[in-house]
């Protein structure tokens, strides 16, 4: 049976669920490289990564460098592999570690290149309010996700999803994309498409300071952000004075007069505000660091009378 030799490069637990398929695959996974393990919390104990702890369960050879140098490349070339597989790893490779395995390295990357290329491409992609997106499989090369197209599936992005959700379906069709491009290397039945760089877009790192809710944007636009920023850093507003944190939300198109950030009604299972243009209906909040309440829970815990968002 054919196989590859497989060095598998990843961090997060989006990374971690791609080394699970592949270690349950005909392929072997020989080493696995992620980003070393960081103290926190009083002890300051160490967090590994989860891809660590599944390297781990699983017997298989880590490597954690803080980046990758001559030293990085001289041990992957003892190893020999056929393939580097890159996942969401956070560190940048270099032109000489690339050119180590048989096959190069490729990546997994959760947009249709060349548009979202970078650090954020899900949550640009909701914010942004793309209907489609999907995943990509490319061989890596120097500069930001500019390699050649191997392979790419289309992911349709509705209206309510939201990062958390997209992030599942990426999961799902990711591996079974992978699982055609290892398919196609094995076969030696694989075409590169060069991006077009005029077609480009850049998917910048999230930061915490962009989670404030602006009420005179749209409707649409704040649910939009909403939406992008669940899982983090989460989309956050004031309620007189005190800090809210907005998991979900709905909107409606409607011409509507009304001050943005005050609240229309309470009604109908959800929280309803204005905005510079049509209705915010939020559907779960939580106020500081508290419980996440759907919008009925909150409503019977907290006084909105005469309050309104800022």
């Amino acid at each position: 049976m054919k196989k590859l030799k497989i060095v598998f490069a990843g961090t997060p637990k989006f990374a971690e669920s791609f080394l699970l398929a592949l270690i349950e695959s005909k392929h072997d996974i020989v080493s696995v490289f992620t980003q070393p393990s960081k103290r926190s919390g009083r002890g300051l104990k160490f967090t590994h990564s989860p891809v660590r702890n599944t390297a781990e369960r699983n017997n298989i050879d880590i490597r954690q460098p803080e980046k990758i140098t001559i030293k990085e490349t001289d041990a992957l070339s003892e190893i020999k592999p056929d393939l580097v597989i890159v996942v969401a790893y956070g560190l940048m490779l270099t032109k000489e570690f690339m050119s180590v395995p048989k096959f190069g390295c490729i990546n997994v990357h959760p947009s249709l290149l060349p548009r979202w290329r970078g650090a954020a491409p899900i949550q640009r992609s909701i914010e942004a309010g793309d209907k489609l997106s999907g995943v990509t499989i490319m061989q890596m090369t120097e500069g930001l996700d500019k390699g050649d197209i191997i392979y790419q599936e289309p992911v349709d992005i509705k209206d309510n999803d939201s990062s958390s959700i997209m992030h599942n379906k990426f999961i799902t069709t990711g591996i079974d994309s992978l699982k055609i491009t290892l398919e196609s290397i094995l076969e030696n039945n694989f075409m590169l498409h060069p991006q077009d760089d005029n077609l480009a877009t850049y998917a910048k790192k999230i930061t915490k300071s962009e989670a404030k809710i602006d009420w005179n944007n749209s409707a649409e636009k704040i649910h939009k952000k909403i939406m992008a920023f669940n899982i983090w850093p989460v989309a956050e507003t004031l309620l007189s004075g005190e800090r809210i944190r907005i998991h979900e939300s709905e909107f409606k198109k409607l011409d509507v007069d009304g001050i943005p950030g005050n609240i229309k009604s309470i009604e109908n299972k959800c929280i309803e505000v204005f905005t510079k243009n049509g209705l915010l209906l939020i559907k779960k909040l939580q106020k500081n660091n508290s419980t996440i309440l759907d919008a009925e829970d909150f409503i019977r815990s907290v006084d909105l009378k005469g309050r309104n968002f800022e």
